[in-house]
């Protein structure tokens, strides 16, 4: 062979090489995306779960303590819808079959028995006690389900201890997570015409002095004008660099220069005061603001910050739209953050109260597993409008419920879960 036909060979063989080592690692390529699909897909599929099962226990927690017909539905409903979801998330985790029927038996099970008390209460007919301790145990099942998922991968989820077995321990000396949301009815309305601004259109030179002011003109070493924002209330922003250092950002609202929003850039302060001193505080600042009558509801702690959820209260009366959050300092008790929207949003004095109802009335609705501790009338949110309710805090259980009863029909319009964990106190 000739030295030209060699150079020809190497050279044919080189870019078969070449060739063969692009296609590898085309098919690599292709293989790594396709296995990080997969991976991202069971990864939402296992929060999905996970989710549900939270929501269930949630659902399934409450059942005993509601009276009405209609409450029984929609909670059972839900927990049946909810129960089928889990399992078709949960049949596209790569587990072994064994271990996965057990639990997909669970959730259809659990689907199944659901829908048909939901069914029965449908008809008029409630849980009876039996039904109700059943109820007790699938969201005892559930929690341990959702903890599971929470704390572990799925291909590890294969213990017999998880499924359903009526007999064994309910939660196996753990403590799971459980779903908590942003404190009671702090999903009230949020659209529409505020109705607490006035009329009065400001500059952005009184939204700087506005926001000193707010905060309190002696912490204050400067402050500039920040991002504006529009949206149902439109604001200035405002950038406050405070004595020690610390940097708030705060929005005031274009009408009627109310403050909508104060965030610090970074929390991270030595908690040296109590809960308690916090809320006196935050309570203190509220009132030297003119916000007037509130009272502290829910709370959370974090990075040495006391987040407090205060509503408005009127004649007595709790008005749960009118939320206004404040964050303080754990070291020095001063505010550092607020967010007023649902205030804003809401407040307005309210006619006088008339409910149709009296306490002794509303007392006898609330179902009797329940230990009342206490009644009083408060506003919650309703869709679009509101609802007067008589509120009944008690006891099932060792756990704290809020029972909401129309004070007009008497209708059970809310049913929360008091949950207090190591970050705070939240309704659910």
């Amino acid at each position: 062979m000739t030295k030209k036909h060699h150079i020809l060979l190497y050279g044919a063989l080189g870019l078969a090489l070449l060739v063969a080592l692009i296609t590898a690692y085309d098919r690599y390529t292709a293989a790594e995306q396709s296995r990080l699909y997969l991976e991202d897909s069971y990864t939402q599929r296992r929060l999905e779960a996970q989710e549900n099962l939270q929501s269930m226990a949630l659902k399934l927690g409450k059942a005993p303590v509601v009276s009405d017909m209609r409450s029984y539905v929609e909670i059972l409903s839900g927990v049946s819808r909810q129960a089928a979801s889990a399992a078709d998330a949960l049949s596209a985790l790569p587990v072994s079959h064994a271990s996965m029927g057990h639990t997909v038996k669970f959730l259809n099970q659990l689907s199944d028995y659901a829908l048909m008390l939901s069914l029965q209460a449908a008809s008029g007919k409630a849980p009876d006690a039996q039904a109700i301790r059943t109820l007790g145990e699938l969201k005892s099942r559930c929690i341990l389900l959702s903890g599971d998922l929470a704390t572990s991968e799925a291909e590890q989820w294969s213990r017999e201890n998880l499924f359903y077995a009526p007999a064994q321990d309910a939660d196996n000396g753990m403590d799971y997570p459980s779903m908590i949301y942003d404190g009671a009815f702090s999903d009230a309305r949020h659209r529409g015409t505020p109705k607490a601004l006035g009329k009065q259109q400001i500059t952005q030179e009184e939204a700087i002095r506005l926001a000193r002011e707010f905060v309190g003109a002696d912490r204050v070493v400067s402050a500039e004008a920040g991002a504006s924002t529009g949206g149902a209330i439109e604001c200035f922003g405002v950038t406050l660099t405070l004595g020690d250092g610390t940097v708030l950002n705060a929005d005031v609202t274009r009408q009627g220069g109310k403050m909508l929003w104060i965030m610090p850039e970074k929390a991270n302060f030595e908690p040296r005061l109590t809960l308690e001193e916090c809320r006196e505080s935050a309570l203190s600042f509220l009132h030297s603001r003119g916000y007037g009558e509130m009272e502290a509801n829910h709370y959370q702690v974090y990075d040495g910050l006391a987040v407090i959820n205060f509503v408005a209260v009127q004649d007595g009366v709790l008005l749960y739209p009118d939320l206004v959050k404040v964050q303080v300092r754990m070291d020095t008790g001063e505010m550092v953050g607020l967010e007023s929207n649902n205030y804003l949003m809401n407040h307005e004095k309210r006619p006088a109260f008339a409910p149709k109802m009296s306490e002794a009335q509303a007392r006898a609705q609330v179902s009797p597993r329940l230990t009342v501790s206490s009644m009083r009338l408060c506003v919650i949110p309703y869709r679009d409008r509101e609802r007067l309710c008589w509120e009944a805090a008690g006891w099932y259980n060792d756990t704290e419920y809020r029972v909401y009863l129309d004070a007009d029909t008497g209708e059970e319009a809310e049913v929360l879960q008091m949950v207090d964990s190591d970050s705070g106190r939240l309704a659910a």
